[in-house]
């Protein structure tokens, strides 16, 4: 049987997807989206998907992804309505003209009311999947405007199914709506890559913001001058990303055994993974963050202060309390080669059990089937479809 049509709306997918690297923008959840469409195409599902206008054509076909660009709003609608029209009625409209057989949304944004409102006007299914542990608790949201948010949650409690990257989101989503999630934990794949080194570098990978925590990379460097550390990651886009990266730079510069690359393209950040010994994670809180996963996969250890669990007591990260105990554990993980071997084994095991892609896009097949009410068919014929 031919299985369904799905759109996802992702607004900032474009540059990865496209491996623009004229867009200097990199998420989490846009990386997550783009392995989904790629791998969720290759199992026998069409792909169509809502993009922000970066100047690209309004239509372009992407190794068979049709790449829709929501127009920009500038110089349209009336003051004090664009949140209405034309940014939510762009996308309504877009999903009418494209008329998918199911709605798909990775982020906490007002494009998850307009997937809903498209979703309940045309009746199709609409499936919702956090990126962060944030998009599951009550109040204010990190740089979302108090009516975005708004918008967020009524069409999160609108979804037909909501997917959940770790077990803290799942309960967080029990408490906030009284409901519970499907929990996958977030799949990767990436031919080629290389298995990770004792003698490599250590790695920050994210965008260089104040939630991501930066500065406490530069204190670690600053603890162990005999290593060397890489900060990959350019400014982020909102207001004042410029001035903080510039402030971040300036310290970063001042410490001889820490180099900072600035914006890398996602098709090129691969690289300095294949370069790492460990990877470091300084985020007060996450999600699930691709940088684990892409560590793992190489066999590179990673530590932070956030302990993801893939199910009850089972994560790949050395979680860590402090910036000390960062420090005395990565010292202690780098200068003992029988413990960086056996953390390098563990978190690659922990890759295998939890991380692929394969398992990652049947678990994604089932919650479609699910609310598309074909589960049985829809499953197998996914199955079927996979290696």
């Amino acid at each position: 049987m031919t299985l369904p049509h799905i759109a996802f709306v992702a607004r900032l997918a474009w540059p990865v997807l496209a491996r623009d690297g004229r867009v200097h923008v990199v998420g989490g959840a846009e990386v997550q989206q783009t392995l989904q469409m790629r791998a969720l195409q290759r199992a026998g599902c069409r792909i169509s998907v809502l993009v922000q206008d970066h100047g690209q054509p309004a239509l372009v076909d992407c190794d068979g992804i049709a790449v829709h660009r929501i127009p920009a709003p500038r110089g349209r609608g009336w003051p004090g309505l664009r949140f209405f029209h034309p940014r939510l009625s762009d996308i309504v409209r877009l999903l009418h003209g494209i008329g998918p057989d199911l709605v798909f949304v990775q982020t906490a944004s007002e494009e998850v009311a307009a997937a809903a409102l498209y979703a309940r006007l045309w009746r199709r299914p609409f499936v919702f999947a956090g990126a962060s542990d944030r998009d599951f608790e009550p109040g204010a949201l990190p740089g979302m405007p108090g009516r975005h948010a708004a918008a967020y949650r009524l069409g999160l409690r609108a979804a037909d199914a909501v997917i959940v990257q770790n077990q803290a989101q799942q309960e967080l989503l029990q408490r906030l709506l009284r409901r519970r999630g499907h929990l996958i934990q977030n799949g990767y794949e990436e031919p080629g890559a290389q298995a990770a080194r004792p003698d490599g570098i250590v790695l920050w990978a994210a965008t260089v913001k104040p939630l991501k925590r930066p500065d406490l990379l530069i204190e670690l460097a600053r603890n162990l001058p005999q290593r060397r550390f890489v900060m990959v990651g350019g400014p982020e886009p909102a207001a004042g990303g410029a001035a903080f990266f510039e402030h971040v730079a300036q310290q970063a510069h001042a410490v001889p055994n820490l180099h900072m690359t600035g914006h890398v393209p996602f098709h090129e950040v691969g690289a300095w993974f294949d370069r790492a010994a460990a990877v470091v994670n300084t985020s007060d809180y996450e999600g699930l963050p691709n940088t684990f996963v892409q560590a793992w996969l190489r066999g590179a250890p990673t530590l932070s202060f956030v302990r993801p669990e893939s199910a009850p007591g089972r994560t790949g990260t050395i979680a860590c309390a402090d910036v000390s105990q960062m420090t005395q554990r990565l010292r202690g993980l780098l200068d003992d080669p029988a413990a960086w071997q056996a953390a390098s084994t563990a978190c690659r095991d922990h890759f295998e059990a939890h991380h692929t892609m394969d398992a990652a896009v049947r678990r994604y097949l089932d919650v479609f089937a699910q609310v598309l009410g074909r589960r049985g068919e829809t499953a197998a014929a996914g199955r079927e479809a996979l290696p």
